[in-house]
């Protein structure tokens, strides 16, 4: 069965849905640990490989050659982890990590501010409605500028996507059962030449990063 990557906005269920389907399916469920192998092979801190990823350059900064050394680290982690297939990941950007690659079913979740708002108050008990709903647009207008920095592409263009699933009436269940149904079809199967496929493409990944971190040293 192939790759699970799940692309969402911030406090629309991500990974609750993520951890959800690879309980259903008995697939490893990745994110944080991305950042963390990313960063380690480039001496760097989780945190800043983080905001590397989530901060777009400013209105006069250029995507520097140090950005795009971050991201080829978060790309190879990613890879690596996608050789063996069956993988559910819920980290930023893996619609654009993965992208062209076969045996990858790439899902968007939206729902409405309201019931985002509700989630952050949840987590959050002292957040006001008001201070909740202009975090929630904050993060979600950086997130479409990084996009756009870095691919030049909108987040929320529904053909970057094989799926996208609105939250608003559907139950957890629900939602992960649509999604593992999907996946299971015979037309998203990981075949030995796909699998071929993952894996030069992570070989190739590795290549680059080694190249550049050569350079740097």
């Amino acid at each position: 069965m192939p790759i699970i990557t799940i692309s969402r906005g911030t406090m629309s269920g991500g990974r609750a849905v993520a951890e959800c389907l690879a309980d259903h399916l008995g697939y490893p469920c990745v994110g944080r640990e991305v950042l963390q192998e990313a960063a380690a092979s480039l001496g760097a801190s989780e945190d800043v490989v983080r905001a590397k990823l989530q901060t777009p350059p400013g209105p006069w900064d250029l995507v520097t050659k140090e950005r795009n050394t971050y991201v080829l680290a978060v790309q190879t982690a990613l890879a690596t982890q996608c050789v063996a297939g069956e993988l559910v990941y819920h980290g930023l950007a893996g619609q654009f990590l993965l992208r062209g690659l076969p045996g990858v079913v790439r899902i968007r979740l939206i729902a409405p501010t309201a019931l985002r708002v509700h989630a952050l108050i949840s987590s959050h008990t002292h957040t006001t409605h008001e201070a909740a709903e202009r975090y929630i647009r904050a993060v979600d207008r950086q997130r479409r500028r990084w996009v756009r920095a870095l691919y030049g592409e909108d987040v929320g263009d529904p053909s970057l996507y094989d799926l996208t699933i609105n939250l608003q009436s559907l139950t957890l269940d629900t939602t992960c059962v649509m999604i593992a149904e999907l996946v299971q079809r015979p037309e998203h199967a990981v075949t030995p030449a796909v699998r071929d496929q993952l894996e030069t493409f992570a070989a190739s990944c590795r290549r680059q990063l080694d190249e550049v971190v050569g350079v740097r040293k």
